[in-house]
């Protein structure tokens, strides 16, 4: 029978006992003789998926197309309604409000007291709320936040809105990073993680251009400042998206509800994460929430992720304004290094799942940042150094993405872990960003800060040590508790290796009750650990990706 293809709109339409019949009735089907041909294999370096099996390929791209296209629309105007301040504040908002003094960086550290605030409660309130409903109610709120904006009559209304604001955001980066560690393989994380970031970016650029055409074309119409249009426009374009993420996010593969993942979607996606060797999601109970946060995985990890200190680049735009630029060019040309951050870090993606540099290619993001802030330390130097001082630190910018594709793969074993450590991380991060921009680069000083950049270079220093010490400490522990590798290169625990495409029986995950399935994930248990077994012919340092099937179920 020939190779053909059903996509159900029915979750129903296409049953295991469909498969076991025809098999080609699979959406996921793979012939068994597929070969990837070359021109694929070429293509690949670019975007992994062109060289996996017809099946795999589709099932990714459906998830590309639901998962990924909505955290990047997401983390988009996250990012454009956090930028937007900035914006604002070199088009016209510091002289009709009249703001003076350290009220710029205030606005910063009440969004940052907000953001630490909320970060904490926001994860404990996950084991209670779906995803798909917390982070869409967030994003409508601080939308609403975004838009009253346009009404401030003085510093002390931007405080109030910036602080909630940080609040209703805290819920994002996190989680989201959960969710995507939940559903892509090692050779798929990290491209996906530094698309989503870089989409923060995007919306930089964006904002920067579009605060420019609104002051060309909107600035007075309707006797509305061009800087209030921004807030406005801001609050349109992030209020569609907000709604659209109560149907697009999926939550996770043991706990899916989304009305366009099928059960066979859900099945699949149930087989990739446990061959891969990621547990599924875990009540979390106070005992549960008292062993996070005395682990010394959690507190060694968190380290590098709190030190993180950029400060050249951040402050382009005051630089440019106090040397006479005009405001359209103090939008437009921090833009560079946007698009700088864009290239760099998506060509750092490809080699991070090609050759699965995580650590290192987290140290390196670090080395421009110390480049940059030496430079601006010293200050007296040209002008062309002293641009490209603010412009080269965006190549590290991807440092985050870097990370957390790491993080993804050291905790794959604990879903709830890894949404915990960067909402503390964040929370002590925002803890230092709270006092150190006041202290370090106070608006009053601008554009040259006598020590602050002193600081962030040692701040960047000190985060290579940290990430190279979190390595060899992984180490230790992957040695301690008898880890072994699968034929991902990921460190499991020995009951955890599976290798569906070795066995003879590669639907049979998906033939077992969907009620053994969830209950398994909900109590933490190795999914295949009861329904498979180690082959004892096979060495399993050697060969740990082959197994033998189980005859229990």
């Amino acid at each position: 029978m020939g190779h053909r293809t059903i996509w159900p709109f029915n979750r129903h339409e296409v049953t295991m006992e469909m498969i076991a019949a025809d098999p080609t009735c699979d959406p996921y089907y793979d012939p068994p003789d597929w070969k990837c041909p070359k021109w694929r294999l070429t293509l690949s370096f670019f975007w992994e998926t062109i060289r996996k099996p017809p099946g795999e390929r589709r099932y990714v791209d459906k998830i590309d197309r639901g998962i990924l296209f909505y955290l990047m629309l997401s983390y988009w105007i996250k990012s454009l309604d956090q930028k937007n301040v900035s914006n604002a504040y070199v088009s016209g908002m510091k002289e009709d409000l009249a703001l003076n003094s350290n009220e710029y960086n205030y606005f910063t550290t009440l969004f940052n007291c907000g953001y630490l605030i909320g970060s904490v409660p926001n994860q404990m309130i996950l084991s209670k709320v779906r995803p798909s409903r917390l982070i869409p109610t967030c994003e409508v709120c601080w939308t609403i936040c975004v838009m009253v904006l346009a009404r401030a009559t003085g510093a002390p209304y931007i405080y109030g809105f910036r602080f909630l604001q940080g609040i209703f955001e805290s819920v994002c980066y996190p989680t989201m990073m959960m969710i995507i560690g939940s559903w892509y393989k090692p050779d798929e994380i990290a491209k996906r993680v530094i698309i989503w970031d870089m989409t923060g970016y995007m919306a930089s650029m964006f904002s920067g251009y579009l605060q420019a055409g609104i002051y060309n074309n909107l600035n007075g119409v309707r006797g509305i400042a061009g800087w209030r249009w921004l807030f406005i426009i801001d609050g349109c374009i992030s209020l569609p998206i907000a709604f659209y993420g109560y149907f697009a996010i999926p939550d996770f593969p043991d706990k899916c509800t989304a009305v366009w993942m099928t059960d066979r979607d859900i099945q699949y996606s149930l087989r990739r994460m446990a061959e891969v060797g990621k547990k599924g999601t875990q009540k979390m109970t106070v005992k549960r929430f008292l062993r996070i946060f005395t682990s010394w995985r959690f507190w060694a990890f968190i380290t590098p992720y709190s030190v993180y200190i950029t400060g050249a680049g951040d402050y382009m735009n005051l630089w440019l304004k106090a040397i006479g630029y005009d405001v359209d060019m103090i939008n437009i040309l921090p833009t560079i290094g946007y698009a700088i951050a864009l290239v760099t870090g998506y060509f750092f993606a490809i080699i991070s799942d090609l050759t699965r540099w995580r650590w290192q290619l987290a140290m390196i993001c670090c080395i421009p940042y110390i480049f940059g802030n030496l430079v601006l330390g010293i200050w007296n130097v040209p002008f062309g150094l002293k641009f490209a001082a603010n412009i080269i630190p965006f190549i590290g910018s991807s440092f985050f993405s870097q990370f957390m594709a790491w993080i993804s793969e050291v905790f794959q074993d604990d879903t709830e872990l890894r949404g915990y450590l960067p909402a503390i991380g964040n929370v002590i991060w925002y803890c230092m960003y709270a006092w150190f921009p006041v202290v370090a680069f106070p608006a009053t000083k601008a554009p040259h800060y006598p020590w602050g950049y002193w600081a962030a270079f040692g701040c960047a220093v000190v985060n290579c040590g940290t990430i190279y010490t979190c390595h060899r400490a992984h180490l230790w522990d992957v040695k301690r508790r008898g880890l072994v590798k699968n034929k991902y290169g990921l460190y499991v625990d020995r009951a955890m290796l599976v290798d569906y495409s070795a066995s003879e029986s590669a639907l049979s995950i998906e033939e077992r009750p969907d009620s053994i399935i969830g209950q398994e994930f909900d109590k933490g248990k190795d999914v295949v650990a009861e329904s498979y077994e180690v082959n004892p012919n096979v060495d399993i340092e050697k060969d740990s990706d082959l197994i033998k099937m189980n005859s229990k179920y």
